[in-house]
């Protein structure tokens, strides 16, 4: 007495055992591309980050030596006269009041 086996059931499951192979290693390559182009979209907004940094770091420098300029004491009366148009006052426009007792 011959069996026959039936090999269409077994090309079935192989088939579908191909089949949910092939979807998790799709799933999987997807993510990991989703991750890569993340990663490198991260990487692009830190260095644009860094170069803005950068960029206000000489700018508080550059404001801060300025700010050191008008203040110093000796540019002071350069200062209110060139840009505010101070003079000095003559001895007659100088009034001296005495404190109340």
């Amino acid at each position: 007495m011959r069996i026959h086996r039936v090999h269409g059931a077994n090309k079935v499951k192989r088939s579908g055992v191909y089949f949910k192979w092939s979807i998790i290693i799709i799933i999987f390559g997807s993510f990991y591309a989703w991750q890569r182009i993340e990663s490198r979209k991260l990487g692009y907004k830190i260095s644009e980050i860094n170069g803005r940094i950068l960029s206000l770091a000489k700018e508080n420098k550059y404001l801060t030596m300025k700010i050191m300029d008008i203040t110093a004491m000796n540019n002071l009366e350069e200062v209110a006269k060139k840009r505010l148009g101070l003079v000095t006052p003559k001895p007659s426009d100088i009034v001296v009041m005495e404190e109340l007792k």
